[in-house]
C-alpha cells in the first residue's frame, strides 16, 4: 500500500512511472516499469467502488482525484 500513501501524498500531481519507481523502490530499482502498470490495477481492485480515484493519464502517468 506504500503506491497508494504516495499516491495520496501527491494527489492532483500527475507521476510518471519512472518518479513512482524512484521514490517507491528507490533509485536503483532495475525493474520493469510496467511494474508500476500491475501494481495500480491491484490497488485499484482493492479500492473497489472507489478504484476510479486512480487516473491513468495516457502517456504521462497516473494521478490520485481525491473527491
Amino acid at each position: 500500500m506504500i503506491y497508494l500513501k504516495f499516491l495520496i501524498q501527491n494527489k492532483g500531481i500527475i507521476l510518471s512511472k519512472d518518479i513512482i519507481l524512484d521514490k517507491v523502490w528507490g533509485y536503483d530499482y532495475f525493474g520493469d516499469p510496467r511494474t508500476i502498470d500491475t501494481h495500480i490495477r491491484r490497488l485499484r481492485q482493492k479500492l473497489g467502488n472507489n478504484h476510479k480515484l486512480i487516473i491513468t493519464v495516457k502517456g504521462r502517468g497516473y494521478k490520485f482525484d481525491a473527491l
